[in-house]
């Protein structure tokens, strides 16, 4: 960390901005990724941006926050405040009036749990005043979610790992082969503050794995995801038809037969029907079994047996 990367973190997060204007304080290009991550820009029609994601687990994570109806906005790779500063959902519209606490910062946090000791620091030479101070860096978030209730607006942040294991230790793989008991008190330290600081706000840190998302529903969200943005849409009468007909073939009739029917009837592009359904089902207008059954066009859907927002609501609920 350099005082400029500093400066330039605080002028994309200090504060964040909302919506499209959004950006990460780590964004998932060469310059900024950690060189052994699998990072990713993932277009997002909710947000209308892209998402940074920095690893494989966190973009299946991505995938499934942005499924939930409720969800209005992710902040991915935020910034933890190091002094106080406001709830994070201060500024958005959906919370004016709304008594929200503050976050008291991870260096009050850090001292609070006797942890300052893993607290980043940097030194910069102030030319103003000519002297050289100690000036606390930044940690970051993994995903911050933002979703709506009968209660009102919320957040919940999501802290992301491959396994349940590296939560005990950091990415540095150096740090980890040169003190392995230091590497790990370390991490599990900065997870304590990270919880604790969301924790003041009222907001609950939850831990999203690789397994968290099974295989075949992380298939079938990733093949919805793909097609989420419209192409050439198609006409309100031709969408509805289409949907009626995928619906009533749920545990019979592959949508194949669907959709070269309704290609043929109204003379589309088979493209164009093709991507109409797969948004229909991203868009949960039609619900078939997304978790223990892959979508292919050529085998009969199943209907929902196990919805996927029922499975995963302990992971979205703003209370545990």
């Amino acid at each position: 960390m350099t005082f400029a990367r500093l400066q330039q973190i605080y002028r994309r997060q200090d504060p964040p901005a909302w919506g499209a204007s959004y950006q990460p304080g780590i964004l998932a290009t060469r310059e900024e990724a950690p060189n052994i991550s699998r990072a990713a820009q993932m277009w997002s029609q909710k947000l209308q941006r892209y998402v940074h994601a920095l690893s494989a687990t966190e973009q299946a994570a991505v995938r499934l926050a942005l499924f939930h109806p409720q969800l209005f906005e992710l902040q991915e790779q935020r910034m933890l405040p190091v002094t106080e500063r406001q709830h994070p959902l201060v500024g958005h519209p959906r919370a004016v009036g709304m008594e929200l606490s503050p976050l008291p910062g991870t260096v009050i946090v850090a001292e609070r749990l006797d942890l300052l000791r893993v607290h980043g620091w940097i030194r910069h030479h102030d030319a103003d005043v000519q002297e050289t101070k100690l000036v606390p860096t930044p940690m970051f978030g993994d995903l911050l979610l933002f979703l709506a209730d009968e209660r009102g607006p919320y957040a919940v942040n999501w802290t992301i790992k491959h396994a349940d294991e590296d939560f005990g230790r950091s990415v540095n793989l150096r740090s980890r082969v040169r003190n392995a008991v230091a590497d790990a008190s370390a991490a599990r330290a900065r997870h304590a503050i990270e919880e604790q600081l969301y924790l003041d706000g009222g907001i609950r840190t939850v831990r999203v794995v690789a397994d968290t998302v099974p295989q075949k529903l992380d298939h079938n969200l990733r093949l919805l995801f793909l097609h989420q943005r419209p192409m050439r849409l198609l006409e309100h009468g031709i969408q509805r038809e289409l949907e009626d007909r995928i619906r009533a073939g749920i545990g019979g009739e592959p949508p194949q037969a669907a959709l070269l029917g309704v290609t043929h009837r109204h003379s589309c592009d088979y493209q164009d029907v093709r991507h109409a359904f797969f948004c229909m089902l991203w868009e949960r207008r039609v619900k078939v079994e997304l978790i223990d059954e892959l979508i292919l066009v050529d085998r009969p859907l199943n209907a929902e047996r196990n919805p996927v927002l029922t499975r995963y609501s302990h992971l979205f609920s703003r209370e545990v």
